[in-house]
């Protein structure tokens, strides 16, 4: 080991440890005051429309992305063959691009030209950029070890599935092996922007401002916030992270309720992708594997 390997284990020591002292305050401070309970009456408008014109939409949304990955891929067939079938920064800050631009832009079209399918707003109350950090921070740090409990408990199960032969070995996440390899600065730059800003905005749009709230509309507050949350960590596609991400969405969901405002929710996403990535970064510098 090296003396940088140990340094880099211990920040990291001494931040999950800050977090969970911070955190701990914090739950010792709702429990005296329980401000981020939610109300009866939630603050978030329901998407009341048809099952038909909900399916409608979110078939138009994968036809759409598969289309524009499709002809994505075409173009890019060169350099990925030229990097050897591996995911390069440039290659990935397309991938990204070819998502999410994609699912914003027909969210957009569709409430542009069909106004009566899309009614309501997905903000009830103003709420600046700011404000929205404010409120999000403290409730990020607060609900972070939740996620932790949640990470290791699914390890764990997933590990006696798979001591026992249900399922194979996990492959590397592409990204993890990334960010670990490093790359061209801007390009994993970009990706790190990214990850902190486009991938909330757009993930919290269609997760929250649209499935969620349309389940809203047709089943219980709870049932809709955990199976949004469920749809959310499907689409992660990856099994490892698949209970981790349906706290998350809940925990994103209980947040846009609270807030009433896209935003909050938004930064909590934002905050958790940029914490993923920190701890990420200091951990492939220590002398700790990294689960993959």
């Amino acid at each position: 080991m090296t003396p940088e390997l140990d340094a880099a284990a211990l920040i990291a020591t001494f931040i999950i440890l800050g977090i969970l002292g911070v955190s701990a305050f914090l739950w010792i401070r709702f429990i005296q005051r329980p401000s981020l309970r939610i109300a009866p009456n939630s603050e978030v408008s329901s998407w009341n429309i048809s099952w038909v014109d909900f399916l409608l939409f979110i078939v138009v949304q994968i036809i759409i992305v598969t289309a524009v990955q499709l002809l994505g891929g075409y173009f890019l067939k060169d350099s990925f063959e030229a990097a050897g079938r591996q995911l390069t920064p440039t290659i990935a800050i397309a991938a990204v691009l070819m998502l999410q631009i994609p699912l914003l832009a027909v969210y957009y079209v569709a409430k542009q030209f069909f106004p009566a399918e899309f009614p309501g707003r997905l903000n009830t109350q103003s709420c600046s950029i700011g404000a929205a950090l404010r409120e999000a921070g403290p409730q990020f740090i607060m609900f972070l070890p939740i996620i932790w409990v949640v990470t290791f408990v699914w390890t764990q199960i997933l590990g006696i599935v798979q001591s026992i032969g249900l399922i194979n070995q996990f492959q590397p996440q592409e990204l993890i092996l990334l960010f670990q390899g490093g790359g061209n600065p801007l390009a994993m730059t970009i990706l790190v922007i990214f990850a902190v800003v486009l991938a909330p905005l757009v993930e919290e749009i269609i997760f929250r401002g649209c499935i969620y709230r349309f389940l809203k509309s047709r089943l219980t507050l709870t049932t809709a916030q955990i199976l949004s949350g469920a749809v959310f960590a499907v689409m992660h596609g990856n099994l490892m992270s698949f209970a981790p991400l349906v706290i998350v969405g809940v925990l994103l969901a209980r947040v846009y309720e609270k807030a009433g405002n896209l935003l909050v929710p938004i930064c909590f996403h934002a905050f958790f992708n940029g914490f993923s990535l920190v701890m990420l970064f200091i951990m492939s510098h220590s002398s700790v594997e990294l689960p993959q």
